[in-house]
């Protein structure tokens, strides 16, 4: 309980004026209650009917009162008091409730305030931070337009030095000899009006000092006479200042027309610069359109090599297969092959004259773009020398074209020509195995017979002779042609796919001989990548063929 009590003291020492007035009434209330609670309990209590009036008992009986036992009225009695100081303990406890409240509410206000204002601070510190960085950025951001400001009006004032300085300076010049002109006049009038003026008041002395001498003096003719001559000579210097007021009006106003001119030719002056940067803008925006053009035109032209390159390789490659599964075909096969091959050959050339026609057409084109382009650049002197460096170095790239077309060309039918001339070396190397195929077929079985006791040897069914025969490869030399036929070749002549004497030669050498020229054949060291196929072989002789003839063995006999 002290412990409390101190903590209360303390929290009632950290409350304010205010909070502790309110609680003081809020004691004054609570006090007021119980006293009151307490005086009606008093008065309830001789106003109450007694226990046992309250006391029922009914239970299959009619209800009704009982009397209380005298040893109970002690237990209620004890009970009472239990019961009221209960009430005064919660009495207490609920005072104390509402000061701890109070003070737990006065806790939470301080501490909000607190976080409050560390909160208010750190946000003002974080805003002036955000206004610090965001003036840093603006100031940079005005430093750059500041200089690029400074930029362009250096930029502006050098323009304006080149292009229209000079004719700036002499306007200025004959504006300010005309202005000093004007200035003299000017000095000069503002002398003579001076001088008017200085006239017109000594008049004015005279006038009053006539008129300040005696009447009889002015009554006399001369007087009269001088009075009007002065009047007269006033009224021609009033004039005459009038009309050197006009002059000087005139002049003012031929200033301020000057001046407009001045002004107005500054803005033509204006206007110039900007057409001359407007011209100079549409100039730059025709060389670019001009180059990009050449661009792609030199890129079609890329791509159409490159695709026509790409067609060559494509068509070689299913050439070199085609010879490749027509060496494995029999003779049919070859001969519609070889057919094949010359209506290839003749839409290569019909191709080779639709890309030349196609390349025409696009140097035409590219011709007629150069005129279009130089007819549009002819308005500016400098890039006539351009145009025409550009349309010589076209022409120089086209003729180039045209040449690697016609190397090319040239390339691919010498390779044609060799493929067709070696279709006769193929067709030989066919027969060749095949002869030799035949060859092992026809030989003649060992046959066994009885003789005498001789020694085991193989004896020839033919006499040798004394001649020594030349060893020949078992294959043919390649260019050792026999003029002589082997009369055993006939046999077997059906089996072959050796090229008769009719047509079907005819066709490949006039082929070749419409590809291959005699001027071609001396470039043929020009081409490259090409690997000539040998000569056709050479047939076989008879002598160089394996003996036929049937072979004896002899055994001894028993």
């Amino acid at each position: 309980m002290a412990e409390e009590e101190t903590e209360t003291k303390l929290a009632v020492a950290a409350m304010t004026s205010q909070e502790l007035a309110k609680l003081a009434l809020e004691d004054a209330m609570l006090a007021d209650h119980s006293s009151g609670d307490d005086s009606s309990g008093d008065d309830d209590g001789d106003i109450r009917p007694s226990i046992a009036d309250q006391q029922k008992v009914g239970f299959f009986s009619q209800d009704r009162a009982t009397q209380t036992e005298r040893s109970d009225i002690i237990n209620l009695k004890e009970m009472t008091k239990d019961i009221q100081g209960l009430l005064k303990e919660s009495q207490r406890l609920k005072r104390e409730l509402a000061v701890t409240k109070q003070v737990m509410q006065a806790d939470y206000e301080n501490r909000l305030q607190e976080k409050t204002l560390d909160m208010y601070v750190r946000i003002n510190e974080r805003v002036e931070e955000l206004q610090k960085m965001h003036s840093e950025r603006v100031e940079i951001v005005r430093r750059s337009f500041r200089q690029q400001l400074a930029d362009a009006i250096v930029k502006l004032n050098n323009d304006w030095k080149k292009h229209a300085g000079l004719k700036m300076q002499a306007e200025q010049r004959r504006l300010a000899s005309k202005n000093d002109q004007m200035g003299e006049d000017y000095e000069k009038l503002v002398q003579q009006v001076a001088q008017q003026e200085g006239i017109i008041d000594m008049l004015r002395m005279q006038i009053a000092q006539i008129a300040q001498e005696p009447r009889s003096e002015a009554s006399t003719p001369s007087a009269v006479y001088e009075v009007e001559h002065l009047r007269d000579e006033m009224g021609n210097l009033q004039q005459r200042i009038d009309s050197m007021e006009e002059a000087m009006d005139a002049k003012d106003e031929q200033i301020d027309e000057l001046n407009k001119d001045v002004e107005r030719l500054t803005k033509d002056l204006e206007k110039e610069r900007v057409q001359v940067k407007q011209l100079l803008h549409e100039l730059e925006e025709s060389k670019a359109t001009a180059q990009q053009e050449l661009a792609s035109l030199r890129r079609n032209a890329d791509k159409q090599r490159l695709q026509m390159e790409r067609e060559m390789q494509d068509k070689m490659s299913k050439a070199r297969d085609e010879m490749i599964e027509a060496k494995e075909e029999e003779r049919k096969k070859m001969v519609t092959l070889a057919r094949k091959h010359a209506k290839e050959a003749q839409q290569q050339e019909e191709e080779r004259q639709r890309i030349l026609e196609e390349q025409r057409k696009a140097a035409l084109a590219l011709e007629k773009k150069e005129r279009e382009n130089a007819l549009q650049a002819s308005k500016s002197d400098t890039d006539i020398n351009r145009l025409r460096k550009m349309e010589t170095f076209l022409k120089l790239e086209v003729a180039r074209l045209k040449k690697e077309l016609a190397r090319t060309t040239r390339m691919w039918e010498k390779k044609f020509a060799i493929l067709q001339k070696s279709l006769y070396a193929l067709k030989d190397e066919s027969f060749v195995r095949q002869t030799l195929q035949k060859q092992a077929a026809t030989l003649h079985h060992a046959s066994v017979s009885y003789a005498a006791d001789t020694p085991l040897g193989i004896l020839p069914s033919s006499q040798p002779t004394n001649t020594p025969r030349r060893q020949n490869p078992p294959l043919p030399g390649i260019g050792q042609m026999s003029k002589v036929r082997d009369p055993r070749l006939d046999l077997i002549s059906p089996y072959t796919v050796s090229p008769p004497s009719g047509r079907g030669v005819e066709l490949f050498s006039a082929a070749a001989s419409q590809i291959v020229d005699n001027d071609e054949a001396d470039e043929d060291s020009d081409v490259e990548g090409v690997i000539p196929l040998p000569s056709p072989p050479p047939k076989w002789k008879q002598d160089s063929r394996p003996s036929t003839s049937g072979q004896v063995i002899v055994l001894p006999t028993a």
